[in-house]
């Protein structure tokens, strides 16, 4: 079952030099050609994080639907050939536990549900990163004098933190296109998407740390602290126990052609 890995050719991976959306006139066919650089094979996906799996579930339709995986879709952004740019967006395919019969006559509910998530994530971002910002101006403005000018003068730091305050909020540009089914004996409900390119920045920061700078720092690898599930346990008493027994059988085999080999030596002399 790929739960929590970006699998496949889509993989939404960044390569390993930082992103940058700054330089608008190239962008999306920059992020793109970043992303799909670092792609490698299935059995080598970047797993999504478990609080980017606990962030990005929907709770729509009397249950939640939880997120397994994130491919970019192919369709609009191939590995190989032509690269598809569409406007200044990236096409993202969300794979969620479910099927899309669970959504019929309820589509406009669900995504609905599935905007707000992701609004809400961008949000909570844009607030984190604002108090982290306003953090870093106390305590430069706590600093003496001597210190301020280390770090560059207070002047270079009020222009920057006005900038920012003045700097518009980007547009998301949210949009579900379609919804699929994937997978064989587990189903997934595929949602495909297509987003901007500052927000899809924005949603790898979360979703794939080790893979997004933040302001240009990378950002340590995300660390699971999900407890084993159990059947983990009964599959490594089971190991140990078969292991066990097949160490004594062997011993009995090779004690037995060691007796075997003694007695007729006896018996030769």
């Amino acid at each position: 079952r790929h739960v929590g890995r970006i699998q496949g050719p889509g993989k939404w991976q960044h390569a390993q030099s930082p992103l940058s959306f700054r330089a608008r006139g190239q962008a999306t066919q920059g992020v793109v050609q970043a992303l799909l650089r670092g792609a490698r094979p299935a059995a080598f996906g970047c797993p999504v994080s478990d609080e980017a799996k606990a962030q990005f579930c929907i709770h729509a339709l009397d249950r939640t639907f939880r997120l397994s995986d994130v491919r970019l879709w192919t369709q609009h952004h191939p590995l190989h050939g032509k690269q598809v740019v569409d406007g200044g967006k990236v096409h993202l395919e969300f794979f969620f536990d479910g099927t899309t019969s669970e959504l019929t006559g309820h589509e406009e509910q669900f995504t609905k549900a599935f905007e707000n998530m992701i609004e809400q994530q961008l949000q909570e971002r844009r607030v984190i990163d604002f108090r982290k910002k306003l953090a870093t101006r106390r305590r430069r403005g706590t600093a003496s004098p001597g210190e301020g000018d280390m770090d560059g003068g207070d002047g270079v730091d009020d222009e920057d933190w006005n900038t920012y305050l003045k700097k518009p909020v980007p547009a998301t540009d949210f949009s579900i296109r379609s919804y699929r089914e994937a997978g064989c004996m587990l189903m997934f409900l595929v949602c495909q998407t297509s987003v901007s390119v500052s927000a899809s920045e924005v949603l790898g920061q979360i979703a794939f740390q080790e893979h997004f700078p933040i302001d240009g720092v990378a950002q340590p690898p995300s660390t699971s602290t999900m407890p084993l599930p159990r059947w983990v346990y009964g599959l490594g008493v089971c190991t140990v126990t078969v292991s066990f027994f097949a160490v004594v059988a062997w011993w009995q085999v090779f004690t037995q052609i060691v007796l075997a080999g003694g007695e007729a030596a006896l018996t030769a002399a």
